[in-house]
């Protein structure tokens, strides 16, 4: 069949009256419109472009007689057919009449607020929605303006031949006058509104000319080359997208429309997942454009796939899909292709790749929930300082938009928040608005977009929205599927509800940041009675829902708010540790029902819930700033939502809090005290190392017959991707099993943090990267039986860096850890071949060395109590034992003791939430640095990789224990003069006592801004104890955060590894390269000193070619 004549898009033709006329006179024949004779027909009926055009002009006549009277704006309230719907637009227009689809959804309320804002006196509606349109005229009445209302069924004459399936109707019509001067490009053409997601819908305004450049985008463009029929049917009409793919689609590539068969007079077909499809199939459509509940619908049904997977795309806008569905999808072999744009900026996205072929989308099947901008849009992403981006889209020449909204530009901030793909440069995925973004009171921010959707995933679930902007803690409103609705006010069945939906909130958690995470008893459920607003497209009105359920929400933080009531029980006699245990056993009772848990068991295992923490730790907090005591109210800030979690016995409870309210009782013993039994430590020791194995595969000398393959555990951290990148760069390394903790995409997961670190993404690409999912402490690592045998059988090295990190947990919840070690140990000794076992071990367990003693040995310390100081510590500790043993036995096995590692000179990656850049960007906020004089080892992450890499290389048995600390420290002066220069030279220093005072001050009336501009008041504890502890040289107080205070013998370290004999000691360079990183992540102000991409790129290929090992991991 012959192709028809495309109309022409150089400007020749630029209002779609004009479209219309020209696909009237050369594509007289061919259909504007494609759909069934009746509703269950496989049957076709066609609408010609002439048919359309002839009709149009008959309704010109019937609207303006002779094109009498002004041009003014005419608002379109219908429920009708599509086609029907298509000729009254296209009736108005060549009238000259201004048209104005709203949504029949609409409140009164919000009809009226777009009347008048548009000064419209005229409506066209129809008898089933006189209700409405009686209460519009009523109020705009009201308001002194008289409405006019024309019926529907007066314009029949123009359609009628086209609802009695007589498309053979050649009665003549006369031409409507045209204008008498040829309409001009920028007069009104028509106007759209917005969702109203936020409020009122706004009134958009499209001139001729921006009207028809919207039509000039990628999506559009691609389908009109490639030809496409799309099936578009559950997009209404006055929706933008609906009016793209009905009218603006269609008249420019000359391609029909698939719509539903006709009704009218009856109410319109309702559109539904199965007759979408098989109106789609009907009608030969070669796309579908759908709504993101539709494609969740066929996802389920694998008849609906098999037809999807026929389709040249299947495009999604106006909300998110769930990724489940569309992950299905894409499996399935169907093209998923996410759509983006906005009434108010059109769509800067681009949809197809010209140079890849009629059947390939842009993006490719994988990355289906993200978008490119199209190389026609302007756009500017606009770092929000936590990792997201708002869309501010410029108009250019080619590119025009209707609403401008920055103050002297063109062009629009959209308040939509993005992120970018980790590892493909490009690719960005909507997370939000910047308007949805939840601030707790404590200025932690939440984008609730993610776990809303993998909540909304639930079949029990139909949609829900999180909440607690200027609350502690966040809360969800869930409203039930139809079919799962409850009473809210019946006990039973809430709870039942929370319960089944509760795995998915619990995944949804463990997606989001820790001040994110969701309660059981924080889930609110909707009444049937009052179910989420929605806008015409289907999205939940977010701000509207919320406010609907205001009251319930308050009345929930209420029920919260009132368990700080202490119930008469007085405050604690002391702020002691002593008067603490029995101040907090008396609420712990009272919050419990009455019963007392003992001072050293877990709370959750005597009958508390989250619920009951809560109320716990308000009790906590209302004593602290009921005290009248500014440095008590300064603590209550620093007890975060999950302080009792954190803390779950009565005896750590109340140590915690002695320690924070007096950290200089003790001085550094206070905070540092013995929260681990040294018999508890030893006790551990003694059973991990009994019945030690002996090794059964000999000395032999592995390397010297095969090349290394290394499994290596924990590489999504910043010591662990280094590794795995250097281990990967390596040429001799024959294979690197990564085995990293389950999560939703363990791929992605490596991919995203090699990119956060700007390692190079296509070394996980290589043929001897292999991503495997599972855990040391479990049977076979959780492996299948034919892939575990597959690692265990042709392994050389294990390098065992995973480990949990949190200084607030107990030896005994470590004891998975510690046995994991001993049965890496085991499979050692049972390996067909000697292997080597390196496990990450920390110089933060050696933190109670005594520094008369000298410099801390590279071998196990032999008195347990130095690593007293916490759990994490203790597990540590035990560890190095185990190994030591294991290595007089005959094992190959290396306790690396790792210490501080900081961002690399060629990259400056340094992730923001370690201490240091939280000091640097606080001290820009507070306008001075502290003075922190002392020796500074930290090791760069580059060089840290490098020394595995020498490690894995060896011929000769490595140390039993080194010490991980670069070997030639520099000093905090050094560092100090390259953070100043960088940030701007003439940001003062003070003592550190006084810079803490500066904090200790500010968190007393700390706002929510205050915590985000000057994240150090997170982190008071901490730096209180290093101004504490300046007489001991201060460092010494740190947690696993800095061992300057000490010394370390490092002969070991260096006899093993050329890198670390090698390296040089950090310069101002260091300090100037992670300042550079910190404000690309949006962490600092951009200041004048920051330098250009291109210099940026020359120092980087200059420490490229100063080093002898980088290069293989070039950027």
């Amino acid at each position: 069949m012959a192709s028809p004549c495309l109309p022409p898009i150089d400007g020749s033709l630029c209002t779609l009256i004009a479209l219309l006329d020209f696909n009237a006179a050369h594509n007289a024949d061919w259909p504007y419109v494609v759909l069934p004779e009746h509703e269950d027909s496989q049957s076709l009926q066609a609408i010609s472009f002439a048919e359309m055009a002839r009709a149009s002009h008959h309704i010109a006549h019937l609207l303006r007689p002779g094109r009498e009277g002004p041009d003014e704006v005419v608002a379109i309230v219908l429920n009708t057919d599509m086609p029907i719907y298509i000729l009254v637009v296209l009736g108005l227009l060549r009238a000259g009449l201004v048209a104005y689809p709203m949504s029949p959804r609409n409140s009164p309320e919000a009809i009226c607020h777009m009347l008048q804002s548009t000064s419209c006196t005229r409506i066209i509606s129809q008898d089933s929605l006189s209700a409405l349109t009686e209460k519009v005229r009523a109020e705009m009445a009201l308001k002194g303006v008289e409405m006019r209302v024309a019926d529907l069924a007066s314009l029949e004459p123009a359609f009628d031949g086209f609802t009695r399936r007589d498309t053979n109707d050649t009665s003549h019509v006369e031409p409507y006058p045209p204008p008498t001067a040829p309409d001009a490009l920028q007069k009104p053409a028509l106007y759209l509104h917005s969702s109203g997601s936020t409020g009122f819908p706004k009134s958009i305004l499209s001139t001729h000319e921006r009207l028809f450049n919207r039509a000039l985008r990628n999506a559009t463009l691609g389908s009109r080359a490639r030809g496409l029929r799309y099936a578009a049917l559950g997009l209404p009409p006055f929706h933008t997208m609906g009016l793209v793919q009905h009218v603006l689609y269609p008249l420019l590539s000359a391609r029909a429309a698939a719509c539903f068969a006709l009704r009218h007079p009856a109410p319109p077909v309702v559109p539904h997942a199965r007759n979408v499809l098989d109106v789609a199939r009907a009608c030969k459509c070669d796309g579908v454009f759908a709504v993101p509940a539709m494609l969740e619908a066929w996802a389920r049904e694998p008849a609906s796939v098999a037809y999807l997977r026929t389709l040249q795309i299947v495009s999604f806008g106006g909300g998110p899909l769930p990724q489940a569905a569309g992950d299905a999808l894409v499996a399935a072999g169907v093209r998923v292709a996410a759509a983006y744009g906005g009434t108010e900026f059109s769509s800067p996205t681009a949809t197809w790749d010209e140079a890849r072929g009629a059947r390939a989308p842009l993006v490719p099947d994988a990355d289906w929930q993200w978008v490119r901008w199209s190389a026609r849009a302007s756009v500017r992403m606009v770092a929000q300082g936590d990792g997201t981006f708002e869309l501010v889209v410029c108009e250019n020449e080619g590119y025009l938009i209707p609403v401008y909204n920055v103050p002297g530009e063109k062009a629009y901030a959209t308040a939509d928040l993005f992120e970018p793909h980790p590892t493909k440069e490009g690719l960005w995925r909507i997370v939000g608005r910047r308007d949805d973004v939840i601030i707790l009171s404590n200025g932690e921010k939440i984008v609730p977009l993610q776990q809303e959707d993998y909540i909304n995933g639930s079949p029990l679930v139909r949609d829900c929205l999180m909440f607690g902007r200027e609350r502690e803690q966040a809360g969800l409103l869930v409203e039930p599927a139809p079919e799962h609705t409850i009473d809210p006010n019946d006990e039973r069945a809430l709870a039942s509800f929370r319960n089944k939906i509760w795995p998915f909130v619990e995944t949804a958690n463990g997606m989001a940041s820790t001040f994110a995470k969701i309660f059981k008893e924080m889930i609110l459920v909707t009444d049937p009675s009052k179910p989420f607003p929605r806008a015409a497209k289907g999205t939940v009105q977010r701000k509207a829902a919320l406010l609907a359920y205001a009251e319930e929400i308050d009345r929930l933080y209420e029920t919260v708010a009132d368990s700080s009531d202490a119930r008469g029980i007085l405050p604690p006699k002391s702020w002691k540790e002593a008067d603490l245990v029995d101040w907090l056993s008396e609420h712990a009772m009272a919050v419990n029902g009455g019963r007392a848990p003992p001072h050293t068991a877990n709370l959750f295992e005597h009958g508390f819930d989250s619920l009951g923490a809560t109320f716990f730790r308000n009790r906590v907090i209302a004593a602290l700033r009921g005290s009248g005591d500014t440095h008590l109210v300064s603590i209550a800030a620093q007890i975060s939502p999950n302080f009792v979690f954190e803390h779950p016995t009565i005896q750590d409870l109340a140590s915690v809090l002695g320690a924070l309210v007096d950290p200089s009782s003790g001085s550094r013993a206070r905070l540092m005290q013995p929260s681990v039994k040294v018999e508890d430590i030893v006790a551990l020791i003694a059973k991990y190392t009994a019945e030690l194995p002996t090794p059964e595969n000999g000395p032999t000398n592995v390397l010297a017959v095969q090349r290394p393959v290394v499994l290596l555990t924990g590489s999504t951290g910043n010591i662990g991707s280094h590794i795995l990148a250097y281990l990967l760069a390596e040429k001799n390394v024959a294979k690197v099993y990564a085995l990293n903790r389950p999560s939703a995409n363990p791929g992605e997961r490596l991919k995203a943090a090699f990119a956060e670190r700007l390692l190079p993404a296509d070394l996980l690409d290589k043929p001897k990267a292999v991503s495997l999912t599972g855990d040391v402490t479990l049977e076979n690592f959780g492996l299948a039986d034919e892939q575990y045998d597959e690692v265990i059988s042709s392994v050389t090295h294990i390098i065992h860096n995973a480990w949990t990190v949190n200084f607030n947990l107990s030896l005994q919840s470590y004891e998975d850890q510690i046995a994991g070690v001993r049965m890496l140990v085991e499979i050692c000794a049972s390996a067909p071949r000697p292997v080597r076992l390196l496990v990450t071990s920390s110089v933060g367990m050696t933190s109670q060395w005594d520094p008369n003693d000298g410099p801390v040995p590279e071998h196990p310390l032999p008195d347990p109590a130095v690593a007293t100081n916490n759990g994490y510590s203790a597990s540590k500790y035990v560890v190095e034992q185990i190994l030591d043993r294991a290595h007089e036995m005959g094992f190959k096995t290396t306790a690396v003791r790792m210490g501080q590692a900081c961002g690399p000179e060629a990259t400056g990656a340094w992730g923001t939430t370690e201490w240091v850049p939280i000091l640097v960007r606080s001290s820009v906020a507070l306008g001075c640095f502290p003075d922190m004089t002392g020796p500074v080892n930290w090791v760069p992450l580059d060089a840290i990789g490098e020394m595995y890499v020498d490690w894995v290389n060896a011929r000769d048995d490595l140390p039993a224990l080194v010490n991980v600390v670069h070997p030639r420290p520099t000093s905090w002066d050094v560092v100090l003069a390259g953070l100043r220069a960088e940030v701007g030279g003439n940001v003062p220093v003070i003592p550190l006592d006084d810079w803490v005072s500066k904090l200790e001050a500010l968190s007393t009336t700390a706002t929510a801004e205050d915590l985000t501009r000057v994240p150090a008041l997170k982190l008071l504890r901490f730096f209180r104890s290093i101004a504490a502890s300046r007489a001991d040289k201060m460092s010494r107080a740190a947690d696993d955060h800095d061992s300057a205070g000490l010394t370390y013998a490092t002969a070991e370290l260096q006899r093993s590894s050329v890198a670390m004999r090698r390296l040089q000691p950090m310069s101002e360079a260091h300090a100037h390269a992670w300042v550079r990183y910190w404000r690309d992540k949006g962490w600092l102000p951009q200041t004048v000193s920051t330098p250009s991409d291109a210099s940026l790129a020359e120092t980087l290929k200059s420490v490229f070619r100063r080093s002898p090992k980088i290069p293989k991991l070039q950027l």
